[in-house]
C-alpha cells in the first residue's frame, strides 16, 4: 500500500469510533496535511487522493473488512462521490440502489473493527 493510502487508512480507521464517522473529502485532505509534512500537497480534488482511496478499498477487501472509503463523503450531500459507486456498485440498476448499498457499507464500517497496519513510512504528528 502506498504511504498516502496507509495514512488514509489510519485516519479513517480512527474515525470508526465516532458516532458519525463520516468525513468530507476536504476534511480528509486537511487531516492528511496535518498527518505528515510529506502530504502538504494534497487537496480534496487531487487525483492521487481518489487513487489512494481505491487502494484503501482494495486493502479492506484483502483484510475481509467493510470498505473504509464509505466514510468519505461530499460536503453537500453527505454521501460519497461518483467514484465510490464504480466497480461492484456499477452493476446496481439505479442511483437509489447504489445509495442503499453505500448505507449498508457505512453501517457495516461502524460495527467493524479494523486492524492497524503493520508499518507505514508516514507517521502522524505527536
Amino acid at each position: 500500500m502506498s504511504p498516502l493510502a496507509a495514512a488514509i487508512y489510519e485516519i479513517l480507521r480512527q474515525r470508526t469510533a465516532k458516532p458519525d464517522p463520516r468525513i468530507t473529502y476536504a476534511e480528509l485532505a486537511e487531516q492528511l496535511r496535518e498527518f505528515s509534512e510529506a502530504l502538504e500537497y494534497i487537496h480534496h480534488r487531487h487525483r492521487e487522493l481518489y487513487t489512494a482511496l481505491a487502494e484503501v478499498g482494495k486493502e479492506c477487501r484483502r483484510l475481509r473488512v467493510p470498505p473504509l472509503p464509505a466514510l468519505v463523503v461530499r460536503a453537500d450531500t453527505r454521501r460519497p462521490g461518483a467514484a465510490y459507486y464504480s466497480g461492484k456498485r456499477r452493476g446496481l440498476p439505479h442511483r437509489g440502489a447504489q445509495v442503499a448499498a453505500w448505507r449498508e457499507d457505512l453501517e457495516a464500517v461502524k460495527r467493524a473493527r479494523f486492524p492497524a497496519l503493520r508499518h507505514s513510512s508516514l507517521r502522524p504528528p505527536r
